[in-house]
């Protein structure tokens, strides 16, 4: 969702009020020099940003969440809260500074080294314009090329204050910007408590590891790759089996101009709670899980277009550790993902062939999309994307709906991208989708997901999908943009 979309996502009107972290004057700590490098996917990020600046403005690259506080906000607390959140996450006190076209070196401050200065901008009555402002504060202050790269604001209205804060991707994937909702709260309420105003006692927020050390490890991982390793030798094999190119959606939905307008998009909800857990365990029992299901359905959609008895497409992947379960930073990667589809599609050996196509691949995951260009000397980029995230034991995901949250994301120029983001949470089984601003693309994107809803539904309720079945025609309205639970954004397949 845009924030432009905000509206009809149920944006209140009420007093805005913009909250910047700075370094703090008051303090004799300086940045320090840090050895710990940039991972790839930050270099290769900055630095096309870096390229495309002397072109015009950047376009945005901010990932962003909105949810509720209750309506009385302290601000002193509120402050603390956001101080705490920076202390508590190292890379919201780092920065990486150009020394090369595509070389970095980082610089750190300590903790206890930020301050939060909040800024009452008034009261606005329409939420359009609201929307529109945060908007463009977000554009304009969440960006890659200088510190920090994220930016909060509050609207205070008679109900409750909506929370909207934003970071360049740098700084955070689709999963950390859902880790904030909790925490935060968490830290006001600490903060509350802190000043003898707090209603309860907070529990305890778990340590968590910095994504510094990640970057730096993930670097070394990289650096050590040749182009004889098995995981580079699996991507040659399958871009080779693709024709040499990432796999696109399976109608073209390109535009042809070269001047792609701003990607719209929309949320649907494909089964409640009682259906995904049916369907769970429908998949289950023929040897997959939630997730190879959903391949599978992808792919007989597929086979009903194109006749091809192979499905291919891009999957993220998260690349955490245990240690960094409750960090902030980027720790996604791009994996191929290729299997045949069964003659005839039977239900039960699709999920097979698509769990046996899921194997290992999380291994290619670790690998940057960057290096693996580097190693096989392409240049790629990849059109058609599958997320899929259960979400279930996020912290903080039982009350997301009571707290109203929204994860939100920076707007897209594309040609011909198609990103589908497939979320599980405890009401159910929803997609997040953008596609080109193409004619074609309105029809088609719409008309696949109506099919893969069709699909889910009847294997859930049946275990198995019928031998014939009409997919169901394009459909005739906007399907609807107001989610009943977070919408998906760029993230990572968690357990």
């Amino acid at each position: 969702m845009k924030l432009s979309d905000l509206p009809s996502f149920g944006m209140r009107p009420g007093r805005l009020t913009v909250w910047r972290t700075t370094k703090s004057l008051d303090t004799e700590a300086d940045w320090e020099t840090d050895p710990r490098p940039a991972s790839p996917v930050q270099e290769a990020h900055i630095a096309y940003a870096l390229a495309s600046a002397g072109e015009g403005p950047l376009p945005p690259s901010w990932l962003g969440i909105a949810f509720d506080l209750p309506p009385a906000l302290d601000p002193g607390a509120f402050a603390t809260a956001l101080r705490e959140m920076t202390d508590r996450h190292e890379c919201l006190r780092s920065r990486l500074l150009p020394v090369g076209p595509a070389s970095f070196r980082r610089e750190t401050l300590p903790p206890g080294a930020t301050t939060v200065h909040g800024a009452n901008l008034g009261e606005f009555g329409d939420g359009a314009q609201l929307a529109a402002h945060v908007e463009e504060l977000f554009d304009s202050s969440a960006g890659p090329l200088g510190w920090p790269g994220f930016v909060c604001a509050t609207v205070t209205g008679a109900d409750a204050t909506t929370v909207l804060l934003a970071a360049d991707h740098s700084l955070m994937d689709g999963y950390s910007v859902l880790l904030l909702p909790y925490e935060l709260h968490a830290l006001y309420e600490a903060a509350l408590q802190g000043s003898g105003t707090g209603t309860e006692v907070p529990a305890p927020l778990p340590p968590t590891g910095s994504h510094l050390d990640f970057a730096a490890a993930e670097r070394a991982l990289a650096d050590a790759l040749t182009a004889h390793d098995d995981r580079i030798m699996r991507w040659h094999r399958f871009l080779t089996e693709s024709g040499g190119r990432l796999p696109q959606f399976p109608i073209p939905v390109n535009d042809a101009s070269g001047n792609p307008g701003p990607q719209p998009g929309g949320h649907t909800v494909l089964l409640d709670a009682t259906a995904t857990r049916a369907f769970d365990r429908a998949c289950r029992r023929a040897g997959g899980d939630a997730f190879s299901g959903l391949l599978a359905c992808l792919a007989r959609i597929g086979h009903e277009i194109t006749g091809e008895r192979v499905f291919r497409t891009m999957v993220p992947f998260h690349t955490r550790s245990d240690a960094y379960r409750s960090a902030l930073g980027w720790y996604v990667g791009m994996a191929p993902v290729g299997f045949p589809v069964p003659t005839p599609e039977s239900f039960e050996e699709t999920v097979r062939s698509a769990a046996n196509g899921l194997d290992g691949v999380r291994e290619l995951a670790e690998v940057p999309l960057s290096r693996v260009m580097e190693l096989l000397g392409e240049s790629l980029r990849d059109p058609f994307m599958i997320s899929y995230m259960d979400l279930r034991l996020t912290p903080g995901a039982r009350d997301w709906n009571a707290w109203r949250t929204a994860v939100l994301r920076a707007r897209t120029n594309d040609p011909d991208e198609v990103n589908l983001w497939i979320m599980r949470t405890h009401d159910g089984l929803t997609v997040n989708h953008r596609h080109p601003a193409t004619a074609p693309a309105r029809i088609a994107v719409p008309h696949y997901i109506a099919r893969l809803r069709q699909l889910l539904t009847t294997a859930a309720q049946f275990g198995t999908w019928p031998h014939t079945q009409t997919p169901v025609p394009p459909p005739t309205r906007k399907l609807p943009d107001r989610p009943h639970t977070p919408q998906a954004s760029p993230g990572s397949c968690l357990p």
